[in-house]
């Protein structure tokens, strides 16, 4: 079984752009795999797919043996996401909205309080857990944002622009985290971003996308090598030229 098959996915919306146009791929279990692409590509489009937030208008996606058509409520207790534009209730405090999160996902209190304050702690948000979320800056709420994508040990993890609007120390530190986690649990992570250092870094595997369709898909040193780029910066603007 493949964490994610992606067959033939065509979206288009009501405004006529053209999101999706035939996208295939499929995604091992326990792969960091990267959506790379300019904006506007499709690939926040097809990470909405798979979360099964938006129905394909052709094609199929099958998530943890699962269609996104057919059985939605199965795999969306299996999967988390973290979007770069992290919206929370303004009201709560970050351990309230983690606590909130961890209720919906059914954990048990005692397993709820542990998990928090390891993720807390995992990503340095001991001084703010006590704030609310509207009095915390926009790279604590993307922590934030990142550590209710744990809260359920998804065995997919959507990560959509990831570290956008952090500092450059705390995103590294939550790639290492990132990268370790993955490593502990097994986990499936698809990461979209627009920053190639932290593709080269966590993905195995990535797929270029532009205007709806994969232009390129391999290891970053493949694509290097296929484009003769120094690295994936190079990868980046030759593929989105």
């Amino acid at each position: 079984m493949k964490a994610v098959a992606v067959h033939d996915i065509q979206k288009t919306y009501a405004n006529g752009t053209r999101a999706l146009q035939g996208v295939t791929l499929e995604v091992e279990v326990g792969e960091i795999f990267g959506v790379l692409g300019p904006n506007g590509a499709g690939k926040t489009t097809l990470l909405n797919i798979i979360s099964t937030l938006l129905v394909p208008d052709m094609g199929d996606a099958q998530v943890l043996g699962w269609s996104v058509l057919d059985d939605p409520g199965k795999i969306r207790g299996k999967m988390n996401l973290c979007s770069g534009n992290a919206n929370f209730a303004w009201s709560l405090t970050i351990r309230e909205n983690l606590r909130f999160y961890g209720m919906l996902y059914g954990l048990s209190k005692a397993e709820r309080e542990h998990k928090i304050e390891e993720l807390i702690a995992a990503f340095s948000l001991e001084p703010f857990a006590d704030r609310r979320f509207d009095e915390v800056s926009t790279g604590t709420k993307q922590r934030l944002a990142l550590a209710k994508a744990m809260i359920n040990n998804p065995e997919l993890l959507l990560l959509d622009e990831p570290t956008v609007g952090m500092d450059p120390d705390i995103a590294l530190k939550v790639r290492r985290h990132i990268l370790e986690y993955q490593k502990r649990t097994g986990c499936t992570v698809l990461v979209t971003t627009h920053y190639m250092p932290e593709a080269q870094m966590l993905c195995g595997r990535v797929a270029f996308v532009r205007d709806g369709k994969i232009l390129a898909l391999g290891t970053p040193d493949e694509l290097q090598t296929k484009l003769k780029a120094k690295d994936m910066e190079g990868v980046f603007l030759e593929l989105a030229k």
